[in-house]
C-alpha cells in the first residue's frame, strides 16, 4: 500500500514563488546606501577632500585577516540556509479479502532541494529517518532514505528487520509450504499450523506523479513501482500473508500501483479526489501474480493546525482480475493518512 498519495500544486504567480505555508521562497538583499563623492552635500555639509600630502601621510591599509573576518560577520540570506524540519507520516489501513490491518509510521528530517523559484523543483526534497510497519501478525522496523529530485519524481529505499508470528487465525502467521504450487486452501492454512519467523526486507521504490488542469478540476496521475527482497524464516518456501503469495526463503517481488484521479476544490484547504486504481503484485521467479482494479475516493484536508499538515481519509472498492484463489472476488479497503510537521 503506497503512502505517498499526495500531489502538490504550484502557484500560478511566477513573479513570486510561494511555498506551501505562504512564505516567500526567495530572498533579495537590501540595496546598499550610495557612497557620497567628494564635494557632495552630506547632512547639509560639503564633504571635504584630502590633499595628496594628507593622503600619503595617512595611507589606507587593508588587513586581509580583518577583511575576511568582516565578510564572515555579514548576515547570510535566509535562502542560503535550507530549511530543515522534522516530519512524521502516519498511515492506518484495514482490508477485507484478505482480512488484515497495518499501521505505518515514519519519523524523519527533511530538507528542500533545487531552486525554489523553478516550477520543476516544487516540493523537491531529501528526507531520512526511521520507519515501522506493524500489524497483528508482523512487525517491520528499520530506516529509510527518500529523495525527490524533481516535483514529479520520488525515490525511496528502506531496509527493515522483519518478525512474523501466529495469532491462531487461518492464514495469519508464518506457513511453510512444499513449493510455489502449494495448495493454499483453508485446510492447509489453519490457525494452529501458523508459526514464527524472522528475517530482513529491502524495499526500493520510485513514484512518478503529476497534475493536469481541466477547467475547475485537475487530473492527477500517480504510478509507483516497488521491488522488495524478502528473506524470512528457514523453510525453502512459505506463504506470506502480506503479499498473499508463496515466496521462497529469499525472494524478489515486484509491485505496481497506479491511480488516475479527478481532484476538485471544496474549500481552500479541502479537496475531493475520485477515480480508479490498479494494484499488481508479482513474484518473477514463479510467475505468480495478483491484480485488482476498482474505484477509489479520498478527501484531502491540509493545514489543520501548526502540527498537522495533512489529513486524508480514503476508501477503495475493487475486484481481483488475477489471483490463484480470489479471481473475481471483491476486496474493500479503508485508510487514514496523516502528515505532521515538527517546526
Amino acid at each position: 500500500m503506497p503512502d505517498g498519495w499526495r500531489f502538490r500544486r504550484v502557484s500560478a504567480q511566477r513573479s513570486r514563488c510561494v511555498v506551501s505555508r505562504g512564505e516567500p521562497a526567495s530572498w533579495a538583499p537590501p540595496h546598499p546606501a550610495p557612497i557620497p563623492r567628494a564635494g557632495e552635500l552630506v547632512d547639509g555639509r560639503r564633504r571635504s577632500t584630502l590633499s595628496r600630502g594628507a593622503a600619503r601621510a595617512h595611507p589606507v591599509r587593508v588587513r586581509p585577516l580583518a577583511f575576511a573576518a568582516a565578510l564572515l560577520a555579514l548576515p547570510v540570506p535566509a535562502q542560503a540556509q535550507p530549511r530543515v524540519e522534522g516530519v512524521i507520516h502516519q498511515r492506518l489501513v484495514g482490508q477485507l479479502n484478505p482480512e488484515g490491518a497495518e499501521h505505518a509510521l515514519r519519523l524523519g528530517v527533511r530538507a528542500p532541494l533545487g531552486d525554489p523559484d523553478a516550477m520543476i523543483f516544487t516540493g523537491a526534497h531529501a528526507e531520512a529517518g526511521v520507519v515501522s510497519y506493524a500489524s497483528p501478525i508482523y512487525a517491520n522496523q528499520g530506516g529509510y532514505l527518500q529523495v525527490s529530485p524533481l516535483a514529479l519524481l520520488v525515490l525511496r529505499a528502506e531496509i527493515l528487520s522483519t518478525t512474523m508470528w501466529s495469532i491462531g487465525m487461518p492464514g495469519a502467521g508464518y506457513y511453510p509450504v512444499d513449493g510455489y504450487g502449494a495448495d493454499l486452501s483453508a485446510e492447509n492454512l489453519r490457525g494452529e499450523r501458523g508459526g514464527e519467523a524472522s528475517g530482513w526486507t529491502v524495499r526500493l521504490s520510485a513514484v512518478v506523479q503529476g497534475a493536469v488542469p481541466l477547467g475547475p478540476a485537475r487530473l492527477l496521475l500517480y504510478d509507483e513501482v516497488a521491488a522488495e527482497h524478502v528473506s524470512l524464516g528457514d523453510a525453502a518456501h512459505h506463504y506470506h500473508p502480506r503479499y498473499d503469495l508463496v515466496l521462497s526463503r529469499q525472494e524478489w517481488t515486484i509491485g505496481n500501483h497506479a491511480m488516475l484521479l479527478a481532484e476538485l476544490d471544496l474549500a481552500p484547504d479541502a479537496r475531493l479526489r475520485v477515480g480508479a486504481y490498479d494494484a499488481l503484485q508479482s513474484v518473477p521467479a514463479s510467475g505468480a501474480l495478483t491484480n485488482q482494479v476498482g474505484g477509489v475516493a479520498m478527501l484531502q484536508l491540509t493545514h489543520l493546525d501548526d502540527a498537522v499538515d495533512e489529513l486524508m481519509p480514503l476508501a477503495r472498492l475493487g475486484a481481483y482480475t488475477h489471483h490463484e484463489r480470489r479471481e473475481g472476488d471483491v476486496t474493500f479497503l479503508l485508510g487514514l493518512f496523516v502528515r505532521y510537521a515538527l517546526r
